[in-house]
């Protein structure tokens, strides 16, 4: 299998991924309910998922050894979510119309 297969192959299992936990957690959130909401936050879901993927096999791919990778990938993803917002508190989240 090609490098191509290999990165299309994943894009049906995080479409299908994505689309579950959409439909879960969305009305978890209590987020307002609107089509155009609702696929903005599948959209970030989606591409979030595929990044995450992606950088899981680019380490592998560059690494000499799993644990190595495995290293690394703690780290990005240590870093990534200190950086995407998920520590600020509600009140200090902008509401946008």
């Amino acid at each position: 299998m090609g490098s191509h297969e290999e990165v299309i192959v994943e894009v049906p299992y995080v479409f299908a991924q994505s689309l579950v936990f959409t439909v879960i957690t969305y009305p978890m959130i209590g987020y307002y309910w609107s089509a155009y909401k609702v696929f903005w936050y599948f959209y970030t879901m989606f591409c979030t998922l595929l990044y995450y993927t992606y950088l899981g096999m680019l380490l592998i791919a560059i690494t000499p050894r799993f644990p190595v990778a495995a290293v690394l990938q703690s780290a990005f993803y240590t870093t990534f979510n200190l950086f995407a917002g998920f520590l600020i508190p509600r009140p200090d989240i902008l509401k946008i119309p």
